[in-house]
């Protein structure tokens, strides 16, 4: 069930062992990664690595906009129930759009053989 298998008859278990397995690997996966930074615990609350981290920053122009929305007075004219249960997001304008499939090596026919495909040579 977990890895979409279908569903079991009268009398076997939901979960397979290979299920159980994978859900136990992700829950100590969850466990030991750090919740504020996403590195493993072991490295990030190591003393040794004390300063062996640098600030990196990068601007991600999708949460720049929503917080821009969020600001203007449009926005803050709303109701505060209303600006609770409004759902925001972000989708590229008309004419903007990227190519989805960039990088993805995608091949027309699940049957082609990556290694017949001009990028992979």
């Amino acid at each position: 069930m977990f890895l979409g298998g279908p569903w079991p008859a009268a009398g076997e278990p939901l979960f397979t062992a290979e299920d159980t397995a994978w859900a136990i690997a992700l829950a100590e996966e969850e466990r030991d990664t750090c919740p504020a930074c996403g590195y493993p615990k072991a490295w990030c609350r190591d003393p040794g690595n004390q300063f062996a981290f640098e600030p990196n920053e990068e601007e991600c122009f999708v949460a720049k906009r929503l917080s821009q929305h969020q600001s203007s007075d449009r926005w803050k004219a709303k109701q505060d129930d209303t600006k609770a249960a409004t759902q925001v997001s972000a989708r590229f304008r008309a004419g903007h759009e990227p190519d989805f499939d960039a990088g993805l090596n995608l091949s027309a026919d699940e049957n082609d053989d990556p290694k017949d495909r001009p990028e992979d040579r």
